[in-house]
């Protein structure tokens, strides 16, 4: 691993190689991490507090037990994140910009969250609390919503999602049309 001190405070990390390096139970707060490589990290029962993640690459990190606190990921490279392994009673995390793909952020409260303008693709929500959440200009494709509080989320100019409203609550959700049709895939019904 770099020579980082033990449990670092605001430092600023750049371009460091983190890929495979164990990262168990250590502890980071008030960080920024610019253009770091996390891809296959364990970062099994670490701390990240008010921390920043810029340009960094995530692919296939292992999250058992990692605290993720106050956190934003910004153009990040995110793959394969089991984030429903995360410490659940601290998790709160902010997505801008970033490509997700084959993430699982089921079991979370995840209110107030923001993807905006992310690629989102091929992850999992399921009962998942995303009470005004914010979805707006995030690619959807293939990512599946099951038995979650989506109320008062913006899913204004979001893409190719699928949403069902039968296993979802969607009360006083945004949605922009002609996005808003796959609403109703789920009631086998021709639109014309």
């Amino acid at each position: 691993m770099p020579e980082i001190e033990e449990n670092p405070e605001g430092q600023t990390i750049k371009s460091e190689n983190f890929s495979k390096k164990n990262m168990e139970k250590r502890s980071f707060t008030g960080c920024a991490f610019n253009s770091c490589d996390f891809s296959e990290a364990v970062l099994r029962n670490a701390k990240f507090c008010s921390c920043t993640f810029s340009n960094c690459n995530f692919s296939l990190v292992k999250l058992d037990g990692c605290r993720l606190q106050d956190i934003l990921f910004l153009d990040c490279k995110i793959t394969g994140a089991e984030f429903f392994k995360c410490d659940k009673t601290f998790f709160s995390a902010n997505f801008k910009n970033c490509l997700l793909q084959y993430c699982n952020f089921s079991d979370l409260n995840m209110k107030n969250c923001s993807f905006n303008g992310s690629q989102l693709k091929d992850s999992h929500f399921t009962n998942t609390i995303l009470k005004s959440a914010d979805f707006s200009g995030v690619d959807l494709l293939g990512t599946v919503f099951h038995n979650c509080d989506l109320c008062n989320t913006d899913f204004s100019s979001s893409t190719q999602y699928d949403i069902d409203p039968r296993t979802n609550k969607i009360t006083k959700a945004k949605f922009s049309f002609p996005e808003a049709a796959g609403l109703l895939r789920a009631f086998d019904i021709t639109l014309v």
